[in-house]
């Protein structure tokens, strides 16, 4: 007896400290976007090892949404796994959404674009309340992500509805950090007539940190150079040397250097611009400013007649360049994109068999009630019917795959011609010669690289699919021309028809179809 009543006060007592502990986190969370500093030193005073389940996951989401928000650098991912595994399977929209927002978060702490983005875009899929701090944080984070890897395009659209939101919101720091964003994509989008006017409007703007009203000026200092070159160069050294005056990093400091050397350059005065380029070139590790820098420092050589250093300048801006070129590789963004593309419409279809389910259990009870009262002709007319519709059915399922593969292709032809190789097969063709084995290589790699998904799905259906043949079907695919392919594949005009029926008989009509629009 008296161990049922110890065991019944001990769990008593859990469950008070269990609810306790929930509506403190609870009250963190609320307190989180206005405090974060003051909500991670109340962390500190719970142990996490005495959490589990929806505890354990909201501290796990407390804790890395307030390290990001108090500015601490490279979070744990692990931390953030804790709220996301757990609420993946066991929470709601809000909570998962939560969880994938403190992924996001950890990722882009991490300078990890591609996880970065798949989580976010999980997040605002997920997302119940679009009229939130956290949602307009995660369209703007999201933003930046996408301009890191040159998809400016898409980080003007999520920056566009961060920037209605923290207006409805009346968050003006946050505004304010929002348009400048808007204002570097539009920079790099090369629009800089907008991008110069929302920079001179920050310049002014109390709302904005210093240190980015300070950037503006080497911003407005770069668009001076790419609108009007030589003759901005007394403007861009004003801007310059105003923005040295307020900068206190070495990274920022470098990216100042290049542009005070480029103007220095314009205003003809090269010992003082060598000097500068070079300074900020030893300072920076950027890959832009690299880039910038070493342009400015072979101009000037060259000026100079320091041919020697003109010539390493230019072996360092192509090492620099090839470098970028890396780094900026959208094949992963281009398949996070599909993914999510993909999942919102397996959702929308997991959304239209429901309906046809609850459909049919309220045809089925009207179908019972008739039973009784409806002859054999009847029946047989109903039978009939459902039978058209199941056919009906089945054809709009067929319809939609193939229109599904149909966009995947174009999608996967699009970013191939957005890339190296296929600009290369243009610049060979145009030359009339002939490729050389490094270039096709490059071809049959970027073949295989963006259309990965497809590749997979024939080999699946046939085993039998040669690396020759798959060069042929995606090539013919992009509208190469057929001398230009027989060079590719190392092969005679009259052996790639035996090819092509050859692949009759190895892929299904479907697929033979797609690919070979006859």
């Amino acid at each position: 007896m008296k161990k049922t009543i110890l065991f019944i006060v001990a769990a008593v007592l859990t469950v008070s400290c269990s609810r306790g502990v929930r509506s403190e986190l609870n009250r963190l969370d609320q307190e989180l976007d206005e405090n974060p500093q003051q909500v991670l030193a109340k962390l500190d005073s719970i142990d996490f090892k005495t959490l589990n389940g929806h505890n354990a996951a909201m501290y796990a989401f407390l804790q890395t949404c307030a390290s990001y928000l108090a500015g601490n650098d490279n979070l744990s991912d692990s931390v953030a796994c804790i709220a996301a595994d757990f609420w993946g399977s066991n929470g709601k929209g809000y909570h998962k959404a939560m969880g994938w927002l403190a992924m996001g978060l950890a990722y882009s702490s991490q300078n990890r674009d591609p996880e970065a983005i798949y989580a976010l875009l999980k997040s605002k899929t997920l997302s119940t309340d679009t009229v939130t701090v956290r949602y307009a944080m995660t369209n703007v984070l999201l933003g930046r992500h996408y301009n890191r890897r040159g998809l400016h395009d898409e980080a003007l659209g999520v920056y566009s509805d961060g920037e209605r939101l923290y207006r409805r919101l009346g968050d003006t720091e946050a505004l304010a950090l929002c348009r400048f964003d808007m204002a570097v994509a539009y920079y790099e989008r090369h629009d800089y007539s907008i991008s110069e006017e929302i920079f001179e409007s920050l310049l002014n703007d109390s709302s904005l940190p210093a240190a980015k009203r300070n950037s503006c000026k080497l911003y407005l200092a770069h668009i001076l150079n790419a609108k009007d070159g030589v003759r901005a160069g007394e403007g861009m050294l004003k801007l310059a040397d105003s923005y040295l005056a307020g900068c206190s990093d070495e990274e920022g400091t470098a990216s100042g250097y290049t542009v005070k050397g480029i103007a220095l350059y314009y205003l003809h005065n090269p010992d003082s611009a060598f000097t500068y380029l070079e300074r900020a070139h030893s300072l920076t590790k950027d890959p832009d400013t690299r880039i910038l820098a070493v342009k400015g420092l072979e101009q000037v050589a060259v000026q100079m007649r320091l041919f020697q250093a003109a010539w390493n300048a230019e072996i360092l801006n192509r090492e620099y360049q090839n470098e970028l070129d890396r780094k900026s590789s959208q094949s992963e963004i281009t398949q996070i994109r599909l993914e999510h593309n993909d999942e919102i419409q397996r959702q929308k279809y997991k959304a239209g068999i429901s309906k046809v389910i609850l459909s049919g259990i309220i045809l089925l009870v009207l179908a019972v009630s008739l039973v009784v009262i409806i002859n054999i002709r009847r029946e047989r007319n109903l039978k009939a019917y459902y039978l058209e519709k199941h056919d009906e059915f089945i054809k709009k399922q067929i319809q939609e795959k193939n229109e599904s593969a149909s966009g995947k292709l174009s999608q996967s032809c699009e970013s191939f011609r957005a890339g190296t190789a296929f600009n290369m097969i243009n610049d060979i063709a145009m030359q009339h010669r002939a490729f050389r084995l490094e270039e096709r290589d490059v071809v049959v790699h970027d073949i295989n690289l963006y259309f990965a998904d497809e590749i997979a799905a024939l080999k699946n259906e046939s085993g039998k699919l040669g690396q020759q043949e798959v060069t042929y079907i995606f090539c013919t695919v992009l509208g190469i021309n057929q001398d230009v392919i027989a060079d590719i594949m190392c092969t005679s005009r009259s052996n790639m028809r035996s090819i092509k029926s050859r692949l009759k008989s190895k892929i299904s009509s479907d697929s033979f179809a797609l690919y070979f629009k006859e």
